[in-house]
């Protein structure tokens, strides 16, 4: 924060250090320093306790020092009103300098991710005009280049520091399809792969492949390979798309959506398709919905193929469904059910089954009434929904603001809104499924889709 010349200055004289930069205009001496940090920046910003594409974003403010980012209801430093409330601190997130800041200029979006930890975390605020946009993000890169070493933060050392974490599994779904710089990802790559090049493999999407040769492609894209050859084995391109999905710190349909798609399927035929458009309208956030479609997408390519690869559309559900829709195989969704069966398990077993029918069938509807469920003009072609304003400044905090307290301070993504959830991934502990292939028919029986639930348990 101090220039060079300065800096040597200093230290030729041996006296000691200069002071650090003095605050922005308008605030009060004591704001120099916040919990013995010199700020690096303080200001508004809006937050959002339900994730980027809904509309609910609250007008807080901010102070950036060299160890967190914390905000409070308005500016601490203003001089309260007799009789007003105590502006205490609402939450905020410890930094450290794994970080770095990624920007949605269009949207005003300033994301900051953190590769600690197996899932990451990630937080994303919006400014209120561009200028202060690309202010918070140099004051942000400042403080992320001094804020204290990451193993340090977690409590290791350095000697046991645990491996880097990877860049390409573990992102967050806002980062599933494209890269930073805009550049297709990981697993969008992999799709073209599987759409180009494995619609013709027999058992694509089902048959296993060796969980080594599946790791061993993922360090190799890490390392520089970022493109896949035609030659390569599709089945380890398809258990990459799998693993990737599995490794999502967040489930790609949130347990809230998974409920909105069951109420919609318990509908009666005629009105089943609308109400599937409605509930993913309503309820999915846009990073999810687009996930969504594009993997969805990949599959009605396979199952076009069916002839070939002996993967229908049931098949093609049977394996994905598990990876999609997380909450509803890890029992966090209400099923209704009428069963009357002893105390010897036989219940979690038939709930087991009737989650995985629900499932496949979610799944099946939506690959077979894409073009109605998806159709242009009900869906927001872009990443993020032009409906979404900023709250007012004087909005109250309500029990939005806590949820985002606990998101913010807890959660690794705070792009949806029920996104944390501990479901086990839907792919086999041998980094494929465990869909076994029925010489007779190559379709997957709904007892084949439990047995696979199972199996990833």
């Amino acid at each position: 924060m101090t220039n060079n010349k300065n800096t040597e200055s200093s230290k030729g004289d041996g006296g000691p250090p200069p002071p650090p930069p003095p605050p922005a205009p308008g605030q009060l001496e004591n704001m120099r320093f916040h919990g013995g940090n010199a700020i690096f920046k303080s200001g508004p910003l809006f937050i959002s306790s339900k994730g980027i594409g809904w509309t609910s974003w609250k007008k807080r403010w901010f102070i950036l020092t060299r160890t967190s980012l914390v905000f409070f209801r308005s500016d601490p430093s203003a001089i309260p009103q007799k009789g007003g409330e105590v502006n205490l601190t609402l939450g905020g997130i410890d930094l450290n300098n794994s970080g770095s800041v990624v920007v949605k200029a269009d949207k005003k979006l300033l994301t900051v991710l953190f590769p600690d930890g197996r899932d990451g975390r990630t937080f994303t605020l919006k400014a209120e005009t561009s200028e202060d946009l690309y202010e918070w993000k140099t004051a942000l890169e400042n403080a992320l280049a001094q804020a204290p070493s990451a193993c340090l933060v977690m409590g290791q050392n350095v000697k046991d520091k645990q491996p880097v974490k990877s860049l390409v599994v573990g992102r967050p779904i806002l980062l599933a399809l494209e890269d930073v710089d805009g550049s297709p990802s990981f697993l969008e790559k992999a799709l073209r792969f599987i759409e180009d090049h494995g619609t013709k493999v027999e058992g694509i999407l089902r048959q296993a492949a060796d969980v080594d040769d599946v790791e061993h492609r993922i360090k190799e894209y890490e390392q520089g390979k970022t493109e896949f050859s035609p030659k390569e084995d599709a089945h380890v391109i398809a258990d990459c798309v799998k693993y990737f999905l599995r490794e999502l710190p967040s489930s790609p349909v949130p347990a809230s959506c998974c409920n909105a798609l069951l109420e919609a399927c318990r509908t009666d035929r005629g009105s089943r398709v609308n109400a599937m458009r409605v509930a993913i309208c309503e309820t999915f956030p846009e990073p999810n919905r687009r996930l969504l479609q594009r993997i969805l997408l990949m599959m009605q390519t396979v199952a076009s193929h069916k002839d070939v690869n002996r993967m229908s559309t049931s098949a093609v559900a049977a394996c994905m469904a598990p990876l999609l829709l997380r909450p509803l195989l890890a029992g966090d969704c209400e099923i209704e059910s009428n069963f009357n069966v002893g105390g010897d398990g036989s219940i979690q077993l038939l709930k087991a089954a009737a989650a995985a029918n629900h499932a496949q069938a979610i799944v099946i509807t939506l690959l077979e009434e894409y073009e109605k469920i998806f159709s242009e003009g009900s869906m927001s072609p872009g990443l993020y929904s032009d409906s979404d304003e900023c709250g007012s400044e004087d909005e109250e905090v309500t029990d939005d603001d806590e949820s985002y307290v606990d998101d913010v301070t807890e959660e690794s993504d705070l792009y949806t809104d029920d996104d944390h959830d501990n479901a086990s991934s839907g792919t086999c502990a041998q980094s494929g499924d465990s869909c076994e292939d029925d010489p007779s028919d190559h379709e997957v029986h709904p007892l084949d889709f439990l047995t696979y639930f199972f199996y990833t348990k």
